[in-house]
């Protein structure tokens, strides 16, 4: 985690000095989003329905777990999901493009790569993302489209918004960037129709309160506390489910490393947060935290002992075409465990996009 993401925790110097710097940034965020209500900005024409799942907060929330979440339960439901992406980490698409088999994280971006495998459905990756729904639309027998991350892509119409929370950490000092982890303001949370919050892991997710207060103090004072507040049951947890062998593919019991030190390398938006699952788990993780996306060589994986290296499915995705892989790397495959009012939020979502079905 670099200095400004720390500082981005509390109110501090150096969050102090970028603070006016923000105050700008916000304004012009309010006058792009004003310009959009009042049509000076055009949203763009999509012939099937949306729903973004996004986080008003930088990274490691837990979106992209929860989209393929949805997808699933969707496709399970009789629906024909298709998934849209920035592509991020992988070069700049300003053509849409489908992906295939062949298609690495270098070129379409790693958390692409991960929902296509994960989910079996399409997916486009474009920097517009209306552009990419078009196209899907175009070339596939999709019937709705989920979109990882672009909430503030405001061009691309959306039928619904899910925002994504970390519940640990909530909004940090509630600022926008660069002062602060915020790509928007709270205000901006008024369009959308639920939220869902990433509990730990390790715990109920029925069970966790979380206090609007932890999310941070000022909503207290903010028109979007009583919204977020009524939302807080929305919970959801990833939970380990198996190591996986990297280059065999074999599932061992993560039992099998209660006790052991391991190497633990993630490349995510929040890597402390993989780190703390091992711990919980009864590993004694060495902590090799990269860059969210970061790309990977072999030497980022070598060490000198024998020790089991753990890695996360987003990394995972990253290292099937390195030579000469350690034959003790393991993946921690996850599964995502929701609360019963998230539960229900989800099924009448899907109800209330039922008449769009095609």
């Amino acid at each position: 985690m670099s200095r400004i993401q720390r500082s981005w925790q509390s109110v501090n110097m150096l969050s102090l000095l970028l603070w006016p710097v923000s105050r700008f940034y916000l304004a012009l965020l309010a006058l792009r989003r004003f310009a959009y209500q009042k049509g000076w900005a055009s949203v763009e024409d999509v012939p099937l329905p949306v729903v973004v799942v996004g986080n008003l907060s930088v990274g490691g929330t837990g979106k992209t777990p929860l989209c393929a979440y949805l997808v699933s339960r969707f496709k399970q439901a009789g629906w024909k999901p298709a998934i849209v992406s920035r592509g991020y980490g992988g070069i700049r698409h300003e053509s849409a493009h489908i992906l295939s088999e062949d298609d690495s994280p270098a070129f379409v971006g790693d958390e692409p790569v991960m929902l296509f495998k994960q989910t079996e459905v399409p997916v486009c990756v474009c920097v517009n993302r209306a552009e990419a729904v078009r196209k899907i639309a175009q070339e596939t027998q999709a019937d709705i489209v989920f979109s990882d991350d672009g909430l503030q892509h405001l061009a691309m119409p959306r039928i619904a918004e899910i925002v994504v929370i970390d519940g640990q950490r909530g909004f940090g000092n509630g600022w926008v960037m660069p002062a602060g982890p915020l790509r928007d303001s709270f205000a901006s949370l008024s369009e959308s129709q639920s939220i869902a919050v990433q509990a730990a892991s390790d715990r109920e997710t029925n069970s966790l309160p979380i206090d609007v207060s932890l999310l941070h103090p000022s909503l207290q004072r903010n028109n979007a506390a009583p919204f977020i507040e009524s939302q807080l049951g929305n919970q959801f947890s990833l939970v380990p489910a198996a190591a996986v062998n990297v280059s065999t593919g074999e599932k061992v019991s993560l039992e099998n490393f209660h006790g052991q030190r391991v190497h633990a390398v993630a490349g995510i938006g929040h890597p402390k947060r993989f780190f703390d699952t091992l711990s919980r788990l009864g590993l004694q993780p060495i902590e090799h935290p990269k860059a969210d996306h970061a790309a990977y060589t072999i030497d980022d994986l070598t060490f000198n002992d024998d020790l089991p290296i753990m890695v996360t499915t987003k990394d995972a995705v990253k290292l099937e075409g390195l030579a000469g892989l350690p034959f003790n790397l393991f993946q921690i495959d996850t599964s995502v465990h929701i609360s019963d009012s998230l539960d229900a939020a989800i099924m009448e979502l899907e109800a209330a996009l039922d008449p769009l079905r095609q």
